[in-house]
């Protein structure tokens, strides 16, 4: 640990970007240096749309930058391991950066970010078995009334043996949301994240994965499809016409509106 926290202090004043990799001997390390932090006008406008649609879960999550968010990754990690989450091993700390393993040193495995396996999946049965397995992940983290900071897919590593983990914790929803909006949001960003991978006809059997899996979080359902009852105007739009932006977030909408259409063709 020594050995680390030397490495942590000397490299700290040398490093220009906020995160680099390094390898020490046969281990892949990253080191997060404290950086400014991001100004808060930039989370006006959706600190309004969630009061103006009364959306709890959409709430901004500021990044108070500098020690704070180092600390704050420290303490997230910490809190995550106690429950049986994996995430990158803390390797040294201090008020201004943070030395983390990399995640495929700790498994002793290649690893991608979800966004890209999703990508790499040759057919849509692997994909769809792929995009349970992470739904599952996140159900587990939940079911012990954890959460995540930022549950895009990139944020998401799985590595060959279909083995997930989470990274990037510089912020801490629970600061600013309920528990239950915590819940939400990671779904909401995890199908914003994951959504357009599949192809338009696809998205109605990728939403009932998730449906089935939200079964067991009737209230957490209703406020996800609350969400994309809100975004539906967005399907108006000509999809020629939007560009690649704009087929991402309309096939999240779509998603969402799917995700809702599975529990009105029940009842």
């Amino acid at each position: 640990m020594d050995d680390f926290q030397n490495f942590l202090e000397t490299t700290l004043t040398k490093q220009q970007s906020s995160i680099q990799a390094y390898d020490l001997g046969s281990q892949k390390v990253w080191l997060k240096k404290a950086s400014e932090r991001h100004g808060l006008w930039l989370y006006t406008p959706l600190k309004w749309l969630a009061k103006i649609f009364n959306l709890g879960a959409i709430t901004p999550v500021p990044n108070q930058g500098g020690s704070a968010a180092i600390q704050c990754e420290y303490h997230r990690i910490q809190t995550l391991k106690s429950l049986g989450v994996s995430t990158s091993n803390v390797l040294a700390v201090s008020k201004k950066g943070i030395l983390l393993e990399d995640i495929g040193s700790q498994h002793q495995s290649s690893v991608s970010q979800l966004d890209q396996a999703l990508a790499c999946q040759k057919d849509i049965h692997s994909k769809s078995l792929l995009f349970s397995q992470a739904i599952q992940a996140i159900q587990y983290i939940h079911s012990k009334q954890g959460y995540l900071s930022e549950a895009f897919a990139r944020n998401i590593l799985v590595d060959k043996n279909n083995r997930f983990s989470f990274i990037d914790f510089e912020t801490d929803p629970h600061e600013v949301l309920s528990l239950h909006d915590c819940f939400v949001r990671d779904w909401l960003l995890f199908i914003f994240s994951t959504a357009y991978h599949f192809e338009f006809e696809q998205l109605s059997d990728a939403s009932q994965i998730l449906y089935q899996a939200l079964l067991a979080e009737p209230q957490v359902y209703s406020d996800i499809c609350k969400v994309g009852k809100r975004l539906k105007w967005v399907l108006n739009f000509n999809i020629s016409k939007v560009g690649n932006d704009g087929k991402r977030i309309q096939k999240c909408v779509l998603f969402l509106r799917y995700l809702k259409e599975h529990s009105e063709t029940i009842t």
